[in-house]
């Protein structure tokens, strides 16, 4: 290589770089960062499967709002978005449900916390198709108590996976033919 060559080489580099952290820095300025968390709506005192499908080129994206992603929880319990799923363990999710009252400031009110289970996932787990029901990918969340939750198969997947390691020699990963969850809200007397 010329000596010439290089000192332009070397510049074109610098303006590289330099155009890269000028062209970065606006999406972290709007407060929108790669991920942030998910904001779950649910209608009110729901209990059951949640199946969020990403990933379907039919459905639109995801609303941005307070630094999160917003999933609106549909009685069917199967919301659908084209946006992909990002698993983001510094992310705090959140659930609330949409009250009915017209008393209750802002309509909604959390979930109680020991509806949800901890972690990223919250005791979920996800799948490669829908198993029929469209394009995309499922994301299969619990909400309910824990009474309910331990008669509920698959409802604490990280329980599964463990309990699986310990009969599999700590193989992780569970090949699974179905039936999936079937989503909705189940009939369950002591709901909050």
């Amino acid at each position: 290589m010329s000596p010439g060559v290089r000192p332009i080489l070397a510049r074109w580099g610098a303006a590289a770089t330099l155009l890269a952290i000028v062209v970065a820095p606006p999406q972290q300025a709007s407060g929108k960062s790669s991920h942030g968390r998910y904001t779950f709506y649910l209608p009110d005192k729901y209990v059951g499967w949640i199946q969020v499908i990403f990933n379907d080129p039919t459905a639109s994206h995801l609303p941005w709002r307070n630094g999160g992603y917003v999933i609106e929880v549909p009685e069917s319990g199967i919301p659908r978005t084209s946006d992909i799923r990002v698993d983001d363990d510094r992310a705090k999710d959140e659930f609330y449900y949409r009250l009915l009252s017209p008393n209750v400031p802002g309509g909604v009110r959390p979930v109680p916390a020991e509806y949800v289970l901890p972690g990223f996932s919250h005791g979920g787990f996800g799948m490669m198709d829908t198993d029929g029901k469209g394009p995309g990918y499922p994301w299969f969340i619990f909400i309910g108590p824990p009474e309910l939750r331990s008669t509920v198969p698959f409802a604490d997947w990280d329980k599964v996976v463990e309990d699986y390691q310990k009969t599999h020699g700590g193989k992780a990963r569970i090949e699974w033919s179905g039936p999936y969850p079937t989503p909705g809200r189940m009939q369950f007397v002591g709901a909050k």
